[in-house]
């Protein structure tokens, strides 16, 4: 875990079967930061969180009495525990349905048993860092609050005979006396009767009291005024005297340290410094979930000011939208790891899933004074000039300046890079897509301001949602694993197709298994899984330079760059040494100019 968060945690891990629990508690045993809880009960996980503090709950679905979703209603009900994160971790079938009604509830995320133990400990550790931070940025804004509040201008009046009407709390503290010590008193000769050298100044010297006198107001940046403990307070203070119908009735000072300005910069300084170290937090942690998404908010920001500038914004206006550009899919903290990780088309569950990212961003965001500004333009960057866009529907001028500059900005960066679902665009292709759709996605002005500020810009070429290192494939192997095999399966086909391969052919050998059926009906369902994970082995073993699929549940397919002249005897080979009723044949397909054919590649290849 990352040496900034809090030096332990607890998690309370609920599930009504020992064993689960017993695994879990050795799992939890290697993170040093992490301390477990494991109860069997529903009423068990009540009296732990009613007694002790719990920064993150594992529970399960199917209890007896009290279900999971349940006892997460409680919880969630409970001013003391609703903030308490809950991931759910059950063997219950992953359906949409169970998955809503546990992120209706509120919790984090969903997973279903077996459970990769690395997977897990990811999950552990990124919400915990996430819902530190959140308990960070609330501490801070209130730190610069209490700050802010201890830092004013001192005041007090005299009236015509030259003494303290009234004087406040914040000049009392700066001259260091009590209330009782100088009011109506005449101040002059507790705090300005000598100058810094200790040369005496008279009363009819004071140019303070003489604005009583002439009527005049006097503004000095260099005075001195004597503290009680005799020392010298440098002050900057304008006098201005008091008129009631033409007449002279008194005079008000106000006064502040020559330091309190030094104080205000330096304090700005650190506000400053402090939410440039938030906003770069924020985008780690959307780093930490998905570099993809990642990069695109840092691509929106550039695109965002370019486009702005080409609209004559002010250098104040750039700046929050830059921010906010930053920070606008920050909601997808909240989002589960199974719909911001998919690297395919929603179903129309998920994608109302992760439109949640805009309100879970905008709450975030709007309880910060210093990104309310940020949270209400990128709530909006969804919407659309007609209307048909989320999260209200707004249109045209409804929608906020920034935000129709960033909600530009965001479908430019969408169309001019890959995503596995469908090939980027050329900027001039972009573009004209995005004048296309002005006046009707998009606002006229800003498509009119990003077709100069975008036509020469730079796009990467290496820009990709494609997987590059070990731990994007491991990511994208979730998806696109066969579970009992841990071959690829047909969906990674189109993938391997274009975007992967680097030769232009491709040798395809379909491998159909025979009578697999009668050897599950005489065997069992289990003899037959342990017979496809043995011949997965053995197609691995053999042809580790290829790409190997499982298709159709007991069919196979391999794609080589090379011919395997050998295939037909080596499966020939394993079915005599095997001495089962299972056959094969071996289909065979050389393909030619894969890249540019990918869509009737698969389409003659049934798939």
């Amino acid at each position: 875990m990352s040496e900034q968060l809090a030096p332990s945690y607890t998690l309370l891990c609920v599930d009504d079967n020992k064993d689960n629990l017993f695994t879990l508690n050795a799992l939890l045993q290697t993170q040093k930061n992490i301390k477990s809880i494991e109860v069997l009960s529903a009423k068990e996980a009540l009296d732990i969180l009613l007694t002790k503090k719990i920064d993150l709950i594992l529970l399960d679905v199917q209890m007896p009495d009290i279900n999971g979703f349940e006892l997460a209603k409680m919880i969630k009900s409970n001013r003391r525990t609703k903030d308490i994160p809950i991931i759910f971790v059950t063997a219950v079938f992953k359906s949409e349905e169970f998955i809503k009604e546990g992120f209706e509830i509120g919790a984090v995320d969903y997973l279903t048993k077996p459970i990769d133990d690395n997977q897990l400990i990811n999950k552990i550790t990124l919400y915990l860092k996430v819902f530190d931070q959140k308990n960070r940025l609330a501490q801070s804004e209130k730190r610069f609050y209490d700050i802010a509040q201890s830092i004013g201008d001192g005041i007090y009046t005299l009236d015509t005979d030259k003494k303290t009407t009234f004087i406040n709390n914040e000049a009392l503290k700066m001259l260091g006396f009590e209330y009782e010590e100088l009011i109506h008193k005449n101040i002059h000769d507790y705090i300005h009767y000598k100058d810094s050298k200790n040369r005496p100044i008279s009363s009819q010297n004071c140019p303070i009291h003489n604005t009583i006198i002439h009527g005049d107001k006097f503004i000095s940046e260099n005075e001195y005024f004597v503290k009680k403990d005799g020392t010298f307070l440098q002050v900057s203070l304008v006098v201005t005297p008091l008129f009631v119908d033409y007449k002279i009735v008194g005079t008000v000072v106000v006064f502040r340290d020559k330091m309190h300005q030094q104080r205000i910069l330096s304090l700005e300084e650190e506000k400053t410094k402090n939410q440039e170290q938030i906003i770069h937090s924020m985008i780690d942690m959307i780093e930490a979930r998905d570099s993809y998404t990642a990069g695109h908010t840092k691509r929106v920001a550039q695109y965002c000011v370019l486009i702005a500038k080409e609209m004559g914004y002010n250098s104040v206006d750039i700046e929050v939208l830059r921010n906010a550009a930053w920070l606008h899919d920050i909601g997808k903290i909240s989002t589960p790891d199974s719909v911001l990780l998919k690297p395919n088309k929603l179903s129309a569950t998920e994608y109302e899933l992760i439109q949640e990212h805009l309100h879970s961003g905008y709450e975030m965001l709007s309880k910060i004074d210093q990104y309310k500004v940020m949270a209400d333009i990128m709530r909006e960057h969804h919407e659309k000039y007609d209307g048909s866009g989320y999260p209200r529907g707004l249109q045209a001028n409804e929608i906020k300046p920034l935000s129709r500059i960033m909600i530009v900005a965001d479908a430019f960066d969408a169309m001019t890079t890959n995503r596995v679902y469908k090939p980027k665009k050329s900027v001039d292709v972009a573009l004209k897509e995005l004048e296309e759709l002005s006046a009707k996605h998009f606002h006229p002005e800003v498509v009119n301001a990003t077709l100069i500020a975008l036509k020469d810009v730079a796009i990467d070429a290496d820009i990709s949602q494609l997987p590059r290192t070990t731990i994007e494939e491991q990511r994208f192997s979730y998806f696109y694993r066969d579970r009992l095999t841990n071959l690829f399966i047909v969906d990674y086909l189109s993938l391997i197709l274009r975007y992967h391969l680097t030769a232009q052919s491709v040798y395809v050998y379909k491998i159909k298994l025979h009578n697999f059926s009668d050897f599950n009906r005489i065997f069992s369902w289990n003899k037959g899984d342990e017979f496809l994970i043995d011949f997965a082995k053995f197609l691995k073993n053999s042809y580790n330079s290829s790409i190997i699929f499982r298709i159709e549940g007991d069919d196979f397919m391999i794609l080589s760059e090379t011919a395997l002249d050998t295939i037909n005897q080596d499966i020939k080979n394993y079915q005599e040494e095997k001495n089962s009723l299972v056959t094969f044949t071996v289909e065979t397909e050389y393909i030619e100019d894969i890249h540019n054919n990918a869509d009737a590649i698969l389409s003659a290849l049934e798939i």
